[in-house]
């Protein structure tokens, strides 16, 4: 009987053990950066909260993981001119590690304001065509953050000008 309990237990706890082994944030690496939101509707449903975001932009909110419903866990920011997403912000509600994202040896650390006065640094990894994906509060291997980032290249400079000056030089 005993036995039995507790391969009962194993097998109803193991979806959601292997569930949360998987890579932290790598959801995000699915978006190409170019889709529509009628396309992001088919993906991940309707958003909890739209919002403009000044005269070229707007932002969906998402909470599908969240510990506490005030928080989003994925915030998208679309361009107005063509509907199209440019950036996928991906929270965390405790720090994660996010090595797996951002290879050591395919990522570099950028610094706020600059490399000669770091006060705050970031991780980066260029990927496929206009993508880049950014792990905010990172300096090297085995830091842990709240935040990872996936924007087109193209709008890094109205988001984070410090990081554009140091990424597209």
């Amino acid at each position: 009987m005993r036995t039995r309990l507790t391969l009962g237990a194993w097998l109803c706890a193991a979806p959601l053990l292997f569930a949360q082994s998987g890579t932290s944030g790598a959801d995000i690496l699915t978006f190409a950066l170019d889709e529509t939101p009628e396309q992001v509707t088919r993906l991940l449903g309707k958003p909890v909260q739209v919002a403009d975001a000044g005269p070229a932009y707007f932002s969906w909110s998402y909470q599908k993981d969240v510990s506490d419903l005030h928080e989003h866990s994925h915030l998208l920011m679309f361009r107005k001119s063509d509907n199209r997403l440019v950036s996928v912000t991906r929270n965390f509600h405790a720090p994660t590690s996010v090595d797996a994202l951002f290879p050591k040896n395919s990522s570099k650390t950028y610094s706020w304001p600059n490399e000669k006065e770091p006060q705050w640094q970031v991780r980066v990894w260029h990927l496929s065509g206009q993508r880049i994906g950014i792990a905010m509060g990172v300096a090297q291997s085995g830091d842990t953050t709240t935040q990872v980032l996936l924007i087109r290249r193209s709008a890094l400079p109205a988001f984070l000008p410090w990081l554009a000056e140091q990424v597209l030089r």
